[in-house]
């Protein structure tokens, strides 16, 4: 099982330029995640690998960016994450697994920010 994490917790350690408009849905992610996550020791070979690390990482940029927007323009935040706290790469997955299908049909950043503010309610 640690294995799996390792894997998929590289999936959001390091990223690639994607362009915007190439955003994947959440259902989309988890379900190439889960694919990674059964190739095993192989899915360090797997190209799919890199696109998700960027798709994980785009939309945590994005988020970050949008939340800084939001305090610059005085608005509430989406989630308020504590100090020091993180979710950890098995329960955002589980969170992303968890949500309606209609928000499975939306952008990875849409369904990262409604696990966060599940998680860390303002």
């Amino acid at each position: 099982m640690s294995f799996v994490r390792t894997v998929v917790a590289s999936l959001v350690l390091v990223g690639v330029a994607v362009p915007a408009d190439a955003a994947m849905t959440v259902q989309t992610f988890l379900s190439r995640a889960n694919a990674l996550r059964d190739q095993g020791p192989m899915a360090l070979m797997s190209p799919d690998l890199p696109v998700l690390k960027a798709e994980a990482k785009q939309a945590t940029t994005q988020l970050r960016s949008e939340g800084a927007a939001r305090a610059a323009a005085g608005k509430k935040p989406i989630a308020c994450v504590p100090d020091g706290e993180k979710i950890g790469i098995m329960d955002m997955l589980d969170g992303l697994a968890a949500l309606p299908a209609s928000v499975q049909k939306r952008p990875l950043k849409d369904g990262y920010a409604q696990v966060l503010a599940k998680r860390f309610p303002c």
